[in-house]
């Protein structure tokens, strides 16, 4: 019989060279497990089956002949449509504002950008349906999509703020003074030098805004009336997991890993080409 020897000094070396993949593989394994689901049948409901030993590309080709996913997925995309840009402008006004502002009215904005976002979800959602049913209602008005939209772009605008105003506060004064000198009006100043300054913060805010609106579940459930998104027909999916929601999962996952490795390819040539 052989035996093993158990070297401690050689496990623990073990570990910490790998804890870092280790980590990462007990994060992503969820993740790929919805990946290879994705490939299984599906049900006469719809339902996903938990059946690996016939793998199909069934779910993948039906996925956006569902109406029931794509209506859904059209209402999200509506909403973060207008959400985001409207957002990001508030955003951009307020960092500008607070740039030029003393240092007090930055801590109050900042104080309340933070405590906006800490807010539990459920305490905003409740707060915004007050405030409809006693102004919204009365007028005539049901819930639905402009309801949805007002109380994304409440909670989505602080995240704007807080991802903008770091860059905002590394602006050269003198870039601007610069322009004023040269005989450019505020006008073409803001959108020539300090658009172009934040263009990285508002891209990466978008994004966050884009995330947080398709995300969103307890707000808009509350706020939305008949009107459905991708996350509130996730979570109120009923009898069973849908078919389309796994296959939808696992298409977010393959975006979201192929992004990460272009980026990390794009983050090495253009190392290699600084190096040079």
């Amino acid at each position: 019989m052989y035996r093993i020897n158990f070297d401690k000094s050689t496990f623990l070396l073990f570990i910490r060279r790998s804890y870092v993949l280790i980590t990462l593989f007990l994060i992503y394994l969820p993740l790929l497990f919805i990946v290879a689901l994705s490939f299984n049948g599906s049900s006469e409901k719809g339902n996903i089956i938990l059946d690996f030993s016939n793998p199909t590309l069934e779910n993948w080709i039906g996925l956006f002949q569902d109406d029931d996913f794509t209506s859904n997925l059209f209402n999200s995309f509506t909403v973060a449509a207008l959400v985001t840009p409207i957002s990001i402008i508030i955003g951009v006004i307020t960092c500008f504002g607070m740039w030029h502002a003393s240092s007090k009215t930055n801590k109050v904005f900042k104080a309340f950008s933070t405590a906006n976002i800490s807010v539990p979800d459920i305490i905003t959602g409740v707060s915004l349906t007050l405030l409809f049913a006693s102004i919204w209602l009365p007028l005539g008005l049901d819930y639905g999509y402009t309801t949805v939209v007002i109380s994304h772009i409440s909670f989505t605008t602080p995240y704007a703020i807080i991802t903008i105003y770091p860059k905002m506060l590394a602006l050269n004064k003198n870039l601007i003074n610069a322009s004023n000198d040269l005989g450019a009006s505020k006008i073409r100043t803001f959108f020539k030098v300090i658009i172009p300054h934040l263009l990285p913060s508002i891209i990466a805010a978008s994004m966050i805004i884009i995330a947080i609106s398709f995300d969103d579940f307890v707000i808009t459930l509350l706020v939305s009336g008949n009107f459905t998104t991708i996350s509130s027909a996730i979570y109120l999916s009923s009898k069973g997991i849908k078919a389309w929601i796994v296959t939808f999962g696992a298409l977010l996952v393959v975006l979201f890993i192929a992004g990460s490795i272009a980026l990390s390819f794009y983050k090495i040539l253009k190392t290699k080409k600084k190096g040079r």
